[in-house]
């Protein structure tokens, strides 16, 4: 058995928010850490396009930034959207879907940069974390304790640890070490649909051109398209089509059938970004994948956590999320075995995986409600069954969205319990055209046979009223 820090330095690999949160929560506890990112100082360095997907940040993502006393300058930079804005694309407005009946049920749209940039500060300010960046890690020795680090001028050097934290995303080099030496895992899951980034800019003379307070979605069955405002007036607006196909980016490839697409299946778009074809030309095309690891450590060695141990789709607004609520989970296993970190490390995946493997199936399912789903009338009606039970009995009934994005329920959890309810919601649904024709007495019946939901970790009560 060893402590932290008995066995050498303390390295983390990755400075996203997950290697930042990481090092905190490590600095917090007296320990001196170095962090390599292989990218440059995102604080400094320009971003390139189309590359950053807006954030949607939710209770458990909160809960951390609350933890290390971030979420003041976090709250500066976000947005609350208090529901989906669904364009459905015939002659009817857009129409607003809230997400709950809570105050503090809304979700917060974030700009993935700005809250790194906070995360690094905090990091460094603690006077204990020291950040390389453009620093990448080409291979991990894990028995001799080394890595072999490639600077910004390409040459490798050989650097010791003692522990290694794996916070280098789905593609990790230093999971690809620990499963090789652990005889685990990791399978990749590649979705045939891609995203594409676009910018909505602000209206002339400033201000928002859509409500910045609704996720907007433009849901058109086998794509959709989405946008997440941003507090300088733009919107961050991603497309999420199928590789292939009648309507797919092969088939987007010139302006002509670019701009066409856009007057087709968002003529309120196309009408007021005016570059939107240009845009989407110039743009690249970001792949999805959902990575499910076993083995994420090895020893008292190493431990992966964020992406490199749990890579999901974005489709609940939940990657970021899970990651940060890892790393806080991960800190609770250190304090409560500080004497036996490789206990810890273990205790640490057995909590976490099966949780990781719930969301990243609620992730994949998600993508079908939202492209398709919030335009169907008995989607429409379950979902307003399901406020109104949750409105008359709110101790026992919480939609599956608002499970996953409002409270700290394990994801299991919350998985098992939108499966009960879903049936209760087929049940009270089945031929009914309209929530006035749902027998409230048999909801009542049913509803009381469901357990009492859990109560909220002590600090996401706090979340309503920091953000």
């Amino acid at each position: 058995m060893s402590a932290l820090g008995e066995r050498g330095p303390i390295v983390v690999v990755g400075a996203g928010p997950a290697g930042a949160l990481t090092a905190i929560y490590l600095a917090r506890k007296g320990c001196d850490v170095t962090v390599y990112e292989a990218r440059p100082d995102i604080r400094r360095a320009a971003v390139p396009a189309g590359r950053s997907i807006n954030l949607a940040l939710a209770t458990r993502g909160i809960v951390p930034l609350v933890d290390v006393g971030v979420i003041g300058r976090v709250d500066a930079i976000t947005i609350p959207m208090r529901g989906r804005m669904i364009h459905a694309g015939d002659s009817s407005p857009p129409a607003l879907q809230p997400y709950g009946t809570h105050a503090h049920e809304v979700i917060h749209s974030v700009s993935r940069r700005g809250l790194n940039a906070i995360l690094l500060d905090a990091a460094e300010v603690t006077g204990r974390v020291d950040i390389s960046f453009e620093s990448s890690v080409r291979a991990v020795d894990l028995r001799a304790g080394t890595l072999a680090v490639a600077g910004p001028d390409g040459v490798e050097r050989i650097e010791r640890f003692g522990t290694l934290f794996g916070a280098d995303g789905a593609g990790s080099e230093v999971r690809r070490a620990v499963v090789a030496a652990n005889g685990g895992t990791a399978e990749v899951s590649w979705l045939d649909h891609s995203y594409k980034e676009l910018e909505i800019p602000p209206a002339d003379g400033g201000g928002f051109r859509l409500d910045p307070h609704a996720l907007h979605i433009w849901p058109r069955r086998e794509l959709m398209l989405i946008a997440l405002a941003n507090p300088e007036g733009d919107f961050t607006a991603t497309l999420f089509a199928p590789q292939v196909g009648e309507v797919s980016f092969a088939s987007l490839a010139d302006s002509e059938s670019v701009s066409m697409f856009f007057k087709r299946e968002c003529p309120d778009l196309a009408s007021t970004v005016p570059d939107l074809t240009g845009q989407f030309l110039a743009n690249p095309a970001g792949r999805l994948a959902t990575m499910r690891c076993r083995g994420w450590s090895l020893e008292d060695r190493a431990v992966l956590v964020g992406d490199a141990a749990h890579a999901i789709v974005p489709f609940h607004g939940q990657g970021m999320n899970l990651a940060m609520e890892s790393a806080r989970a991960l800190d609770r296993h250190l304090r409560e075995r500080p004497d036996d970190v490789a206990a810890a490390f273990a205790a640490f995946e057995a909590e976490r995986k099966p949780n990781a493997d719930a969301i990243a199936d609620m992730a994949l399912d998600n993508y079908h409600e939202m492209r398709a789903g919030v335009i169907d009338p008995d989607y429409l009606i379950r979902r307003k069954l399901a406020l109104e039970l949750q409105r008359r009995y709110p101790e026992r009934v919480s939609p599956r969205y608002n499970m996953v994005m409002f409270s700290t329920m394990p994801y299991v959890e919350a998985a098992a319990r939108a499966a009960r309810q879903a049936e209760i919601l087929g049940e009270l649904t089945a031929g009914k055209a309209s929530l006035a024709e749902v027998d409230m007495c048999r909801a009542s019946e049913l509803v009381a046979e469901l357990a009492p939901l859990p109560q909220l970790d002590p600090v996401a009560r706090l979340d309503a009223l920091a953000v």
